[in-house]
């Protein structure tokens, strides 16, 4: 946490609740407030900017949620302002709202939640990612686009309730779609080959049994970069897979299960890595073998494999070193 902020009479503590068509902000400054909505389009933020103008407000700090493509837009146009933007776990305003007892959920109550989590925790400021991994980034949404329309268009077909027109036009658009998601990946290896910044990491991922190519480069474009995180624990917590516990006294006790805070895609993502982890290397099947004959349900193994390869991604890229299975796991006999 950065030292405490000294606030001149002009300043005050911003949240902006972001939906897919609209931004509810609040402002709050010296025990006044303000709210006002605003649509989630370029002349939306600013027309926002003008209110804070217009409102003689100087942003202390301006916290939103972290919502995808529906906020990604609105931090970058707020840091290339110049505005000291923070952009926050979608957990961290869950816990927020029990730890200030609010049951009261609309999209107002949430963006003030926010300036006030801000007040109280003034939390270091937002930094874009490099332009080469925001690319790719880019790159990898467009492939899952792309995946999706095929996919629906696979389905239509095998429903059969289609006219022979609505047939071979549905056959023409996936055969576009096909040569599309294959241009696509063209661009993603051009990109990661042509940046001696990703090129190295990329390939080291790939040590990682259950680590391909597309997923190591998914795996660069989720994490960004590996310095904002502090400890594993902090990207565990990045993929929602947390261990959260329900105890009290000798009459409660809940199974411990994971948060699901995180990037449900990430998680996603690295499911399939660990089927492919335990079926291919060695070291790790073992190791889920000896999980298994300690009584642990599938579902335990399948977490803590995919746990075990968060740990791994992040010493091979903090160390820059391939990934050594004999050193992690040990023989696999």
């Amino acid at each position: 946490m950065e030292s405490q902020l000294s606030p001149s009479p002009q300043s005050a503590w911003v949240g902006i609740d972001v939906s897919k068509a609209r931004l509810d902000v609040v402002w709050l400054r010296a025990g006044r407030h303000a709210h006002r909505v605003f649509a989630n389009t370029s002349p939306g933020f600013e027309a926002m900017l003008a209110w804070w103008q217009a409102s003689r407000i100087d942003p202390v700090r301006i916290c939103l949620e972290a919502t995808g493509s529906y906020s990604d837009a609105l931090a970058h146009f707020l840091a290339a302002h110049g505005l000291p933007v923070c952009v926050l776990n979608p957990a961290i305003l869950v816990a927020y709202r029990k730890s200030e007892q609010v049951r009261r959920k609309d999209d107002r109550t949430d963006a003030s939640l926010l300036a006030r989590w801000a007040i109280s925790h003034q939390p270091r400021l937002w930094q874009p990612l490099p332009e080469p991994i925001w690319q790719l980034r880019l790159l990898l949404n467009r492939r899952e686009d792309l995946l999706r329309m095929r996919g629906q268009e696979r389905h239509r077909l095998q429903a059969g309730r289609l006219t022979p027109w609505s047939a071979a036009h549905v056959q023409t658009h996936l055969a576009w779609l096909q040569q599309a998601i294959r241009t696509c990946e063209r661009q993603i290896w051009l990109l990661l080959r042509q940046e001696p910044c990703l090129l190295p990491l990329w390939h080291r991922l790939q040590t990682i049994a259950g680590i391909g190519k597309l997923s190591a480069a998914a795996l660069i474009a989720h994490i960004g970069q590996i310095e904002r995180f502090e400890q594993v624990g902090a990207l565990v917590s990045l993929a929602g897979l947390a261990t959260t516990t329900r105890q009290s006294g000798t009459s409660v006790l809940g199974r411990p299960h994971i948060d699901r805070h995180g990037r449900r895609d990430l998680r996603s993502l690295l499911y399939w890595c660990a089927i492919t982890a335990m079926r291919v290397d060695p070291q790790i099947a073992a190791w889920a073998d000896r999980l298994r004959q300690r009584g642990k349900p599938k579902k335990v193994i399948i977490v803590a494999v995919i746990r075990k390869l968060l740990h791994l991604v992040y010493g091979v890229w903090k160390s820059g070193r391939d990934y050594d299975p004999t050193k992690v796991l040990g023989p696999a006999a």
